[in-house]
C-alpha cells in the first residue's frame, strides 16, 4: 500500500514538474512587430512572386525559440523559426505552391 502511494505521488510530481517547465512565454508587443517585420523582409528578400505576408500566429516552440506561423498569397502556409536575435533560423513550406526562390537564393539567404 505504501509502496503504491510512493509511486503515484513519484508520478504526480513528474507530471507537475514538466508542465510547469513548458509553460508558453509570452512576447511583448515590441518583439512581437521587430519578428513579423524580420519575417516578412526575409520571404520578400528571397521568394519571387511575393503579393502579400500574412502573419497568423507568433508563439514559443517546443524548443523555447520563438516561431511565427503565415501565409503567402494568400494561401501558400509556412512556419518560420527565429534565433533571438530575430534573425530567421529555419523555415519550414506547408504547400507544394509554395513561390520559388529567388536567383542568387538558392544556395544560401539573400540579405533581408
Amino acid at each position: 500500500m505504501l509502496k503504491r502511494l510512493f509511486m503515484v505521488l513519484l508520478i504526480l510530481i513528474v507530471l507537475g514538474g514538466c508542465s510547469w517547465g513548458s509553460s508558453q512565454e509570452t512576447y511583448d508587443e515590441e518583439t512581437i512587430a521587430k519578428a513579423e517585420a524580420s519575417t516578412q523582409n526575409y520571404i520578400e528578400s528571397n521568394f519571387k512572386e511575393i503579393q502579400s505576408v500574412t502573419i497568423t500566429n507568433v508563439y514559443q516552440n517546443e524548443m523555447g525559440g520563438m516561431a511565427i506561423d503565415g501565409t503567402v498569397n494568400q494561401g501558400e502556409d509556412f512556419t518560420i523559426n527565429l534565433e533571438d536575435d530575430l534573425t530567421v533560423a529555419g523555415l519550414a513550406i506547408r504547400s507544394d505552391d509554395f513561390p520559388p526562390r529567388k536567383k542568387g537564393c538558392e544556395e544560401r539567404v539573400c540579405d533581408y
